[in-house]
């Protein structure tokens, strides 16, 4: 998997970049605040078809039009691609266009034809946060590995928000409980094969995390753990109905699903510093990257945003020799102090100023 070109217009402070990359290690140096951030948001979002961080699709406009852009040249097991995704302002909203080689795609449909493992900084609140981030951090995973995944992502919101509109009409007596027949059906078949899809990942994740953190120095043993629906979802669904009803929404399904972590067999939320909460997002991250090479046959595209600077000496070191082992990296920082002078000697390296970025050297 490699991205040869990016081109972005007017996205966020980037008025204008045409750069190409190179297989190996991409490094992207600069103060914080001049775009470093934004050209990582712009790569992923070719692989997901929507921002990772962005509230709103209208943020992503730049300031010298209503439209920005974003292009690039792929290749996977050896084709070449291009992907556009525009971005077309229409009043308090971005409308989003996305194409393939010229021929328009769905949002669903883009997923698959690029892949990339994310490393931000904000990546320590698969520890901390809610688990609705951990369940982004599963959805960011099986949307470009599990065909059909994101088409059933996409119908599982629909039907919450279906499902939830008429829990709300029937209790102000506008329709009766047998209009959610339908509904709750829908919930179980589509819900059964986002929870099927998220427990086989999680299978297949938690011993590859658990190695990779005991090769980048996490003294404790790191365990992972889905926290899933029951297994009869339909009887959990009907069991619930009077809750759902009381609260005008569902209670019952993968929209609930959480994941737990583990460090020594208590629960990384409340227990160990800040630098073993990152060790262990790490060995996640490490291990996403590591299943989607194994489902795929190709390694994805690896971006680190400034995740360095975060890691001590022996556990920054370890992640290089992970990340410099093969494939094409992209990765951020505010200087190269932070990485081993051999890998700066094979490494690209760029400088990004007030959304200008120039070769260095």
């Amino acid at each position: 998997m490699l991205l040869r070109r990016l081109q972005l217009r007017n996205h966020r402070n980037y008025a204008h970049l045409d750069i190409s990359m190179e297989p190996g290690v991409n490094v992207f140096v600069g103060a914080n605040g001049q775009g470093k951030t934004n050209m990582l948001e712009a790569v992923a979002m070719l692989a997901l078809s929507a921002s990772p961080r962005a509230r709103r699709e209208l943020e992503l406009v730049g300031p010298i039009a209503p439209a920005s852009r974003i292009e690039a040249d792929v290749e996977s097991a050896g084709r070449r691609m291009e992907l556009t995704i525009a971005l077309n302002v229409e009043g308090d909203r971005a409308r989003r266009t996305i194409e393939v080689d010229g021929a328009r795609k769905r949002a669903f449909d883009l997923p698959g034809h690029f892949r990339v493992t994310l490393f931000w900084p904000d990546d320590l609140g698969l520890i901390k946060a809610g688990p609705d981030q951990r369940r982004r951090f599963l959805n960011q995973l099986l949307v470009q590995v599990e065909p059909g995944y994101a088409r059933a992502l996409s119908g599982l919101r629909r039907i919450l928000e279906q499902r939830n509109s008429l829990l709300k009409r029937i209790s102000a007596g506008e329709e009766q409980t047998g209009a959610l027949e339908i509904w709750d059906a829908e919930l179980v078949r589509v819900g059964s094969e986002v929870v099927r899809a998220r427990a086989s990942a999680v299978r297949e994740l938690a011993p590859a995390a658990a190695r990779c953190h005991s090769e980048i120095g996490g003294g404790e043993h790191l365990e992972i753990e889905y926290l899933r629906p029951p297994d009869d979802l339909g009887q959990a669904v009907h069991n619930s109905l009077a809750e759902d009803l009381r609260r005008g929404v569902t209670s019952v399904g993968p929209h609930r699903d959480d994941l737990r972590v583990l460090l020594g067999g208590r629960d990384a939320r409340g227990y160990g510093s800040q630098g073993q909460q990152r060790t262990a997002v790490v060995s996640l991250k490490l291990a996403e990257a590591e299943l989607v090479a194994r489902r795929t046959g190709e390694r994805p595209v690896l971006l680190l945003d400034d995740v360095l600077s975060e890691l001590d000496l022996e556990r920054r070191g370890a992640l290089l020799r992970h990340v410099g082992s093969g494939g094409q990296v992209v990765i951020t920082s505010v200087d190269v102090g932070p990485f081993p002078p051999d890998l700066i000697a094979g490494a690209t390296v760029w400088s990004v100023e007030a959304g200008q970025v120039k070769p260095c050297g």
